[in-house]
């Protein structure tokens, strides 16, 4: 019984500069915390900043953003659980290279005092936090479930 031929092999795009391609590696995953201000952060309501950090870092070729979304916070009296930050997940190429660029874009994006970049290095977990003065860079941060009781 004959066999329809098999298609030709096509070759993939090749990469434009500056651009994620799934062949490159990830070197680590990166998450930013952006705290939300009491009602609404009436400074991204379309969450504009994400894709403004996706195209920067696609553009650099640092990595890329995966996912983001709003946390929540305290329970009120109420019940209710306002957001109390917007999470950015990010798949970096170069861990330090893509630290560096989120702190010098998140101040321009209005993220206020208090926004962290959580990170791995060398198998601890550290985050950077804008503070009114700048950058707090490389503070070992022990996730809620690791620390201590006071």
């Amino acid at each position: 019984m004959a066999h329809p031929p098999a298609p030709a092999p096509t070759a993939a795009p090749a990469p434009s500069h500056g651009h994620s391609t799934p062949t490159e590696a990830i070197a680590g995953f990166i998450f930013v915390k952006i705290p939300v201000n009491r009602r609404h952060d009436e400074a991204d309501p379309l969450h504009r900043r994400e894709d403004t950090i996706d195209q920067m870092l696609r553009a650099q070729g640092l990595g890329l953003v995966v996912g983001w979304g709003d946390s929540l916070g305290e329970r009120r009296p109420d019940g209710q659980r306002p957001a109390a930050y917007i999470r950015i997940d990010i798949n970096a190429h170069d861990v330090q290279a893509t630290r560096s660029a989120l702190r010098a874009l998140l101040p321009a994006l209005g993220a206020p005092a208090g926004t962290e970049i959580h990170y791995t290095l060398a198998g601890h977990s550290l985050r950077d936090m804008a503070l009114e003065t700048g950058w707090q860079l490389e503070e070992l941060f022990a996730p809620l479930k690791n620390r201590p009781n006071p």
